[in-house]
């Protein structure tokens, strides 16, 4: 079994303004089909963290907005199997940022680089109190800055799936084939998670349009997210930040 431990939320509130990137965060399509797919937001999902608001709620945004990443770079040595990453390789995986976000409005700018060397962090630090205490200690800026942690990252498209999540959507399997769903409405409705990239699947057949998993909120291979985010998508988006992270 393949185990793809993904992405951490700093905190139960959409307040929380960082994200931990541990070993292995890629959906590749050399991938066992046996896996366990485990987001790092969703014991946060499941309790409600992400506000009901969907994505008619009309609301004042910027036409553009400007985030300022701070990078922290966990390593154990300084290797990339031991988690280093070069300046380089962070203005590389930003610049993938921006371009899987291109037409969202959103711009994402480095604001810092941190290098932080410890064992136990890059190891251990996995939704647990190490976790934590890392954060606390590395944290920087505000509730509109967007903090990234980093053990040994492999520069996927994971990172977008999580920074949609910070900017606050849903997996587009939320909610299963019933209700709201991921509370935005151009999203056809998703009984569960996608693997692989399961083309023509469509497990909510009662629901208009097949299931989309060339969405970067699904757990489909990197190569199957081909789709940019859907304008429902962007909507809820600008919305969940001028309403938890305008400041």
């Amino acid at each position: 079994m393949v185990m793809l431990t993904r992405f951490l939320i700093a905190a139960l509130t959409l307040a929380a303004s960082s994200l931990a990137l541990p070993s292995n965060a890629t959906f590749s399509e050399t991938d066992s089909d046996d896996l366990d797919l485990v987001c790092g937001t969703d014991d946060y999902l499941s309790s409600g963290g992400l506000s009901e608001a969907n994505e008619a709620r009309p609301l004042a945004v910027p036409e553009t907005r400007v985030i300022q990443i701070y990078w922290n770079v966990i390593h154990a040595n300084n290797t990339y199997s031991g988690g280093y990453l070069s300046s380089n390789q962070v203005n590389s995986a930003i610049a993938a940022l921006n371009l899987q976000f291109i037409g969202s409005g959103f711009e994402f700018k480095r604001a810092g680089l941190n290098y932080t060397k410890n064992s136990e962090w890059f190891l251990r630090a996995d939704k647990n109190e190490l976790t934590t205490t890392m954060k606390n200690q590395l944290h920087t800026g505000t509730a509109k800055d967007l903090n990234v942690y980093t053990t040994n990252y492999d520069q996927g498209k994971i990172l977008t799936h999580e920074v949609g999540h910070w900017a606050g959507l849903f997996h587009t399997f939320q909610g299963g084939c019933t209700g709201e769903g991921d509370k935005v409405s151009d999203t056809p409705a998703e009984k569960s998670a996608a693997t692989q990239c399961p083309i023509g699947r469509d497990s909510c057949p009662e629901s208009t349009g097949m299931d989309p998993i060339r969405n970067y909120m699904d757990y489909t291979y990197d190569a199957c997210k081909t789709d940019p985010f859907t304008s429902g998508q962007i909507t809820r988006m600008k919305n969940m930040m001028q309403q938890h992270r305008a400041s």
